[in-house]
């Protein structure tokens, strides 16, 4: 990683906990920006060393489950519905004003003249997708069999019981298909700049018989976005930072086996043999297998704290085509 050699274009794609702060009793809104900092602390490095094409995802499990929850809060004095792709939308403003602002704020204390922009995303999803079949992303409040059944009847939601719980709304996770925004993100990395964008794996829509966008009740998963982004840009490198240092094998059991570098093929069989959890690391490594086949150069999965080391190396999995 010598500053002379050429470099290539990545994709990091933060998990929602990039800015997530920790329970306590009275969190402070400014807490999340010293979290982004420490989150961001390993992009500046490496546009110290010379990364120049750069694009920034993230998620938002953490922070749109509490836009959804406090609109549930109050919903008998607040009657109104917010549906989840302004939902989405509401997060993706919040963390890109977050991270724009800490990202901007690092360069400078660092003398570099290297800005970023935030771009609201819109992804198209396809309407006739079978997750709309089989809603399995839970999100919000848990409610009585009661609350549950009135809630149905009144909006259309669907529920999974949660044992000992209660009952808990799901939706629906459809793979996206393209990225409304794609070449406004290309102009802003093409002129310099560091894009965010697909924010929460971005704001849900689909095209009416008529071409227009509509917006449905649908949460797509942000490393599928971020795997289809990286592609869209011509990056060679996605970088997936997690809770986690590695993919694992036997991931609960005593021993469990850290993979390190790693095939297609291989990880393919890890796949089919259900090495990986649902909801969890089986959707990482399936975008991260997406990635590759469409052309991607390499795909790493790395803890969050260790961007640098990873792109080193040192830690991560690290999957390559052959």
């Amino acid at each position: 990683m010598g500053k002379s050699e050429s470099k290539p274009g990545l994709l990091v794609s933060f998990g929602g906990n990039a800015l997530n702060v920790p329970e306590s009793d009275h969190p402070h809104q400014k807490e999340e920006f010293k979290i982004a900092r420490r989150s961001l602390e390993g992009v500046v490095e490496l546009l110290e060393r010379g990364y120049r094409r750069m694009i920034l995802c993230h998620g938002n499990g953490p922070q749109v489950g509490q836009i959804f929850l406090q609109q549930e809060l109050t919903r008998h004095d607040f009657p109104r519905q917010v549906t989840l792709d302004v939902c989405v939308a509401d997060s993706q403003g919040r963390i890109g004003y977050i991270l724009q602002n800490v990202l901007d704020n690092l360069c400078q204390e660092r003398g570099m003249e290297r800005k970023c922009f935030a771009v609201i995303t819109q992804v198209v999803v396809d309407p006739n997708d079978p997750a709309w079949q089989k809603p399995t992303k839970p999100i919000g409040l848990f409610y009585s069999k009661e609350e549950a059944d009135d809630l149905a009847a009144e909006r259309g939601w669907v529920f999974m019981e949660d044992a000992g719980r209660g009952f808990r709304r799901v939706v629906p996770s459809p793979k996206p298909m393209d990225i409304i925004e794609k070449n406004i993100l290309k102009n802003i990395l093409d002129s310099g700049f560091i894009p965010i964008g697909g924010g929460g794996g971005g704001i849900p829509v689909v095209r009416t018989a008529d071409g227009d966008l509509c917006g449905v009740e649908a949460v797509i998963d942000k490393d599928h976005t971020s795997a289809l982004l990286a592609n869209e840009m011509g990056l060679e490198l996605l970088v997936i930072l997690t809770g986690v240092d590695h993919a694992y094998l036997d991931y609960q059991t005593p021993e469990p086996k850290p993979l390190k570098k790693v095939t297609i093929k291989e990880m393919e069989g890890c796949l089919e043999r259900g090495e990986f959890a649902e909801g969890s690391m089986k959707p990482k490594v399936e975008a991260a297998l997406e990635f590759l086949r469409r052309g991607g150069k390499k795909a790493v999965i790395a803890h969050l704290d260790d961007l640098v080391p990873a792109m080193e190396e040192k830690t991560g999995t690290h999957i390559v085509p052959e």
